[in-house]
């Protein structure tokens, strides 16, 4: 890749362990050569700044909602086609935010839930898109979600999914893992997966599958088109 994909990582607050994998994920983007990335804890007033050196939104935040400025800086940037990356705990963020939900298209809402961090198998429901094409399925160890809620009518296309098993505390069907919307002229992937619990492993990150879908999904997203 000819240019380096200018990317702002936005944290700072979660449920889980951001403290170890906003760091960790940062550098597994800047170490794959392609994306320069803006390491921000204060997403709020990083959002606030002129954001139109950034290529793509990188979203690992899941706390307080940003201020206004922020949040119109946001929605316009990723209008005008900045691409965005929410990942897990991003899609619990901000209940009744109604063009955020729009953007991420599937949200933790009342009667999402999960069953006990296991072994399970990622299928490929799409291969013929650009993140997926060419990958097989796969195996990691994870918290898997289920019954994310569709919001607002967005369009939603599932590239990949898991089977969450009543063994496992989960619903018995095929649940979303990855996938991508569109916001205005701004392209959307979102991935379900890659929980770390603090005092927990790293296995969900450090999978080797995990972070090939992670830099597909932010390169796709960061394209212009």
């Amino acid at each position: 890749m000819s240019k380096q994909i200018s990317t702002l990582y936005l944290t700072g607050a979660n449920n889980h362990d951001w403290e170890r994998t906003g760091p960790f994920l940062r550098d597994v983007l800047s170490a794959s050569g392609d994306f320069a990335v803006t390491y921000a804890e204060d997403a709020s007033t990083a959002l606030e700044a002129d954001l139109a050196r950034f290529d793509l939104l990188f979203l690992d935040y899941n706390g307080p909602l940003w201020s206004e400025a922020a949040q119109a800086n946001f929605l316009q940037a990723v209008k005008s086609g900045k691409g965005v990356v929410v990942l897990h705990a991003a899609d619990n963020a901000f209940p009744g935010w109604v063009e955020y939900e729009k953007l991420v298209g599937l949200m933790w809402r009342e009667g999402t839930g999960h069953g006990k961090f296991h072994a399970f198998t990622v299928t490929i429901q799409n291969a013929e898109h650009p993140i997926t094409a060419g990958l097989t399925d796969f195996v990691t160890e994870d918290e898997l979600y289920h019954r994310l809620v569709p919001m607002h009518g967005t369009p939603v296309e599932v590239l990949a999914s898991a089977y969450s098993s009543p063994e496992s505390g989960g619903t018995g069907e095929l649940e979303p893992m990855l996938m991508t919307t569109h916001y205005g002229a701004g392209r959307v992937f979102h991935t379900a997966l890659g929980h770390v619990w603090k005092g927990s492993s790293l296995a969900a990150v450090e999978n080797a599958a995990f972070q090939e879908t992670l830099l597909r999904g932010a390169r796709w997203a960061a394209e212009k088109h």
